[in-house]
C-alpha cells in the first residue's frame, strides 16, 4: 500500500483543510525567517561593536549569510517541507529522531556542535513555553484534520521544536565562528518569537471555529466475536456511532454555546439523539416519570459538586447499592439534593437529564467491567464518575469527540490501570500518577475544562514515554523470538540433512557416520542460520557431505581413488568444519586423515566389517530447551482443533488484544505483537512488553476450546464501553 493511499484511509482526514493550513502556516513561516535574515546582519554588527576581540569572525559571517541567503533559506523550508510531508503521510516526523541521526551517531560529537544543539533547544523551549495554551490546542486541532494522529511537541510540523531544527538545518554547513554561530541562533530565538506567536494565535483560532461545526463522529467497523464452528454467523450491525449520531445535529452548535461551558449550555443544544433517549427511557420504565419539580442545572451541578468533594468522590456510596452505578447515581444525586435542603417528595430530575446520568452510569458499569482491574483500581476509576456526569451534562460533545480531553484523560487512564498489578517500579509509578491525576480532578475540576486540558497533556506525555519503553521492551521480546526461530529451523535443516544421508547406511563407516552426525551437523545448521534458511553457505555445507558420502560410495565399489587421493579436493573444506566444531588445527588434520584413511579401507575390504580408526572427540549436537510457549494450554485437556477458530487467528491483525486464563483462572491481557514467517505462530506480548505466550493458529483455537482465551476489549475503552451498553439496552427487555 502506498503511502498516499494509506493516508487517504484514515478516518477523519481532510486534505482540503490541511492544505489551508499549510498555506496558512509554512509560507507565513518561511517569511518571517527571511524577515529574521534581514536584521541578522545589524545585529550581528551590533554585536561585534561590542567585542575587542574576533570581530572579523562576525563579519566574515555577515559576508557569507549575505551570499548563502538562498542556501539559508532553502534549508529552513526544506525541514520544514519534509515535517509537513510526514504529517500528510500519517506518520509525524519526530524531531528527537531527526536530531539522532546521522554520522555522530558512532562517533563523538564536537563541543561546539552539542553547543549549537543546545541553542536550538533552547530556541524551542522559550517559544514552546511562551505560546504553551496556544500550542497544545494545535496539536489536537491538527491531529484530528490530519486523521485522527497524535501530534505533540516533538512531531508538530510548524510547532517550536520543528522551528529550531528548521533553524540548525539552514545553517549548518555553513563556516561560522563557534560563538557567531551561537550569537546567530540568539537573534533567530528572539526575532522569531512573537512572529510565530502571532501565527499560531490567528490558526488556533480559526481551527478551532472549522472543527467545532465537524463534531460528528467516523463510524467503525463491528468487531466479532472469535468464531467458533457450528456457531452462528455473527450479523453485521452497525456500530453506535453509525446507529445513533450518523446523522446527529446536536454538535451543530452556535460558536457562542460552545465556547461557554456553564451549567446552561444544555439548554441550547440537543444532548442526546432521541432513538438513544428511547432506548434509556425504556430501561428505566415506571422510573421515567417527569417529577413536580425537576431539579435546575444550578441545582443538579450543586449536588454534583457536593458529592464531587466527599470522601472517595461519592463512588463508594454510589456503588453501594449494588443495582448499577446508573441507579445508584440518581438515588445518591437525590440524596445530596436533599441535604441541601430541597424537598425530595416533591422534586427530582429532569428526564433529560436522567438520560445523560444513566449513560454516563452505564458508561463506567461497562469500563470496570470491561478492563482488568484490582479492586482498589476500580475504587479509584470510578471517582471519575461524578465528574464525568458534571462534563457530559455541560457538554454532551463528550459523547460524540474522540479528541474531547474529558474522554481523552479517560480513555489513558481506564489503558494505564488496565491489567496493571504493579509487580514492577515504572507500573507502580504509573499507578502512583493515575492516583495523583484522580485526586486532582476531584480536587479542582469546578465546571471548566481547563483541569482536563492541563492533566491530559501531562500524563499523556508521561503516558507516552512508558508506553516507548514497552515498545523497546516488546521489540526486544520480538527479536528474541524471530532469533529462536531462525534456530530451531536450522537446527531442523540440520537434522533432516543427517537424516537423509544416513538413512539406510548400516554398514557406513563409524569416522564418516561420527564426522555427519557430529561435525558436518553442527557445521549445516550454522550455515543454514547465517543464510537465513538458504543461500550460497548452506549450497556448501550440503554439497561437502554430498561430496564425501560419494567418495565413499566409489569406494564401496572398489573404484580406484581421484588422482589427489581420497577427499583431497575437500581438505581446507573438512579442516574447518572440525576447527568449527571445536578441534585444534593438530587435532582438525588427524580427523582428517582419519576419514581419508576409512575411505581407503572400505575399498581395499568393501565387503568386510569396516575397520574401525580412532574417533576424533566431537560433541553431540545439543536440542536448545525452550520454555513453553503455550502456558495456558492443558497437555492433557484433551482439546479439540476448530479450524473455523484457526482460521480466524491465521489473519488476526498485529495489535489485537487478547485475554489470556491461565490454570488458576487469572487473566492476563495479550497484545499481538508478531506472525513468525517462518512457522506461522503468533507471539503475544504482556503489559511490559515481555513474551506472554507463542502459539500456532491451531493451539490458539484449542485454548479456545477450553475457554482459556477470549477477545479483550478494544484500545479505546470510552467507545468500547459505549458498544457495549448500546448493545445492551436494544437486548434488555423493557422495564415496566
Amino acid at each position: 500500500m502506498t503511502i498516499h493511499s494509506l493516508s487517504e484511509e484514515l478516518p477523519s482526514r481532510n486534505p482540503q483543510l490541511l492544505e489551508q493550513v499549510r498555506e496558512a502556516v509554512l509560507v507565513p513561516l518561511a517569511a518571517a525567517f527571511m524577515e529574521v535574515q534581514d536584521v541578522l546582519a545589524e545585529a550581528l554588527f551590533r554585536q561585534a561593536e561590542r567585542v575587542s576581540a574576533g570581530q572579523n569572525d562576525y563579519f566574515e559571517a555577515i559576508e557569507l549569510l549575505r551570499r548563502q541567503r538562498e542556501r539559508v533559506t532553502a534549508g529552513f523550508r526544506g525541514h520544514l517541507a519534509k515535517a509537513w510531508q510526514a504529517l500528510e503521510a500519517g506518520r509525524p516526523l519526530s524531531v528527537e529522531r531527526t536530531l539522532a541521526k546521522g554520522p555522530q551517531d558512532l562517533t563523538l560529537v564536537p563541543e561546539h556542535e552539542l553547543d549549537v544543539r543546545l541553542a536550538v533547544r533552547n530556541l524551542a523551549g522559550s517559544l514552546q513555553h511562551r505560546w504553551r495554551p496556544e500550542l497544545m490546542r494545535l496539536n489536537r486541532y491538527l491531529g484530528f484534520i490530519a486523521g485522527g494522529v497524535r501530534i505533540d511537541a516533538d512531531n508538530n510540523p510548524f510547532g517550536p521544536e520543528h522551528l529550531g531544527t528548521a533553524v540548525y538545518a539552514a545553517f549548518q554547513g555553513l563556516t561560522l565562528a563557534p560563538r557567531v554561530h551561537l550569537a546567530i541562533i540568539k537573534v533567530c530565538e528572539q526575532q522569531l518569537g512573537d512572529r510565530v506567536g502571532v501565527l499560531y494565535a490567528g490558526l488556533e483560532k480559526s481551527l478551532a471555529e472549522v472543527t467545532r461545526l465537524r463534531d460528528l463522529p467516523t463510524a467503525r467497523a463491528r468487531r466479532q466475536a472469535i468464531p467458533r464452528d457450528g456457531a452462528a454467523e455473527a450479523v453485521s450491525a452497525p456500530d453506535w456511532i453509525a446507529r445513533f449520531f450518523s446523522d446527529w445535529s446536536g454538535g451543530r452548535t452556535s460558536l457562542a454555546a460552545a465556547t461557554a461551558l456553564d451549567v446552561h449550555a444544555r439548554e441550547e443544544h440537543d444532548v442526546l439523539p432521541p432513538a438513544l433517549r428511547q432506548l434509556l427511557q425504556r430501561a428505566r420504565g415506571g422510573e421515567g416519570h417527569a417529577p413536580p419539580r425537576p431539579l435546575s442545572p444550578r441545582e443538579l451541578m450543586s449536588a454534583l459538586s457536593l458529592m464531587q468533594t466527599g470522601p472517595g468522590a461519592g463512588f463508594e456510596a454510589i456503588d453501594a447499592g449494588g443495582q448499577g452505578l446508573a441507579r445508584g447515581l440518581r438515588r445518591e444525586i437525590l440524596g445530596t439534593a436533599a441535604m441541601l435542603g430541597i424537598d425530595p417528595a416533591h422534586s427530582g430530575l429532569d428526564p433529560a437529564d436522567e438520560d445523560t446520568l444513566d449513560l454516563v452510569g452505564m458508561l463506567f458499569d461497562a469500563i470496570l467491567r470491561e478492563s482488568l482491574l484490582l479492586p482498589w483500581q476500580r475504587a479509584l476509576l470510578g471517582q471519575l464518575l461524578v465528574p464525568f456526569a458534571k462534563v457530559a451534562l455541560l457538554d454532551s460533545r463528550v459523547f460524540v469527540r474522540d479528541t474531547h480531553p474529558a474522554r481523552r484523560l479517560l480513555n489513558l487512564l481506564a489503558d494505564a490501570c488496565d491489567g496493571n498489578s504493579g509487580e514492577t517500579g515504572p507500573e507502580q509509578a504509573l499507578l502512583a500518577q493515575v492516583q495523583a491525576v484522580v485526586d486532582e480532578i476531584a480536587r479542582d475540576f469546578d465546571e471548566h475544562l481547563a483541569v482536563f486540558l492541563s492533566l491530559e497533556a501531562e500524563f499523556g506525555a508521561s503516558y507516552e514515554q512508558y508506553r516507548r519503553r514497552l515498545e523497546i521492551a516488546e521489540r526486544r521480546a520480538t527479536e528474541l523470538q524471530r532469533a529462536e526461530e531462525r534456530r530451531e529451523r536450522a537446527r531442523g535443516l540440520a537434522r533432516a540433512a543427517v537424516s537423509e544421508r544416513l538413512a539406510g547406511h548400516e554398514e557406513m563407516p563409524p569416522a564418516l557416520e561420527h564426522f555427519l552426525s557430529r561435525a558436518w551437523h553442527q557445521h549445516v545448521q550454522q550455515a543454514a542460520l547465517r543464510g537465513d534458511g538458504a543461500g550460497p553457505a548452506l549450497d556448501a555445507a550440503l554439497a561437502l557431505g554430498d561430496a564425501v558420502l560419494a567418495q565413499w560410495r566409489q569406494a564401496r565399489a572398489a573404484q580406484p581413488a581421484p588422482e589427489e587421493g581420497w577427499l583431497a579436493a575437500e581438505r581446507e573444506s573438512l579442516l574447518q568444519v572440525f576447527a568449527q566444531a571445536g578441534l585444534a588445527p593438530p587435532e582438525a588434520a588427524t580427523a582428517c586423515d582419519g576419514l581419508r584413511r576409512s575411505l581407503e579401507l572400505v575399498r581395499l575390504a568393501p565387503s568386510q566389517t569396516p575397520v574401525t580408526v580412532p574417533l576424533p572427540v566431537l560433541a553431540e549436537p545439543v536440542e536448545a530447551e525452550s520454555e513453553a510457549l503455550t502456558p495456558m494450554l492443558d497437555d492433557q485437556a484433551g482439546a479439540e482443533f476448530d479450524r473455523v477458530t484457526a482460521d480466524f487467528f491465521r489473519v488476526l491483525p498485529v495489535g489485537t488484544c487478547l485475554d489470556f486464563i491461565d490454570r488458576q483462572g487469572v487473566i492476563q491481557p495479550g497484545k499481538l505483537s508478531w506472525i513468525s514467517p517462518i512457522s506461522g505462530r503468533l507471539m503475544f506480548v504482556n503489559r511490559r512488553g515481555g513474551r506472554l505466550c507463542v502459539a500456532s493458529p491451531e493451539e490458539l483455537a484449542m485454548m479456545v476450546w477450553l475457554d482459556r482465551l477470549r477477545l479483550h476489549r478494544e484500545g479505546d475503552a470510552f467507545y468500547s464501553a459505549m458498544q457495549g451498553v448500546v448493545d445492551g439496552l436494544e437486548q434488555a427487555p423493557p422495564r415496566v
